[in-house]
């Protein structure tokens, strides 16, 4: 199972959660109880991108998150 960052839609608050597939969508906020959802963060480690130069402005295109690399 991975550890999922997730942020409370409700407080703000952020934290990381040990889950599965199943049960991402069940998250609740440890502060409020609030829902939760997903949150992508840091780098995007993708084998498209493996392998090719990019300076700190480039954009992944190889996700739909559009996380800085």
């Amino acid at each position: 199972m991975p550890m999922i960052n997730f942020q409370c839609i409700d407080c703000g608050t952020k934290f990381t959660e040990l889950v599965n597939s199943r049960t991402k969508a069940l998250v609740r906020c440890p502060m409020c109880k609030g829902e939760a959802e997903q949150i992508y963060e840091g780098k995007c480690n993708s084998l498209q991108s493996f392998g090719k130069s990019s300076s700190a402005g480039d954009t992944c295109q190889s996700c739909p998150m559009s996380c800085k690399m």
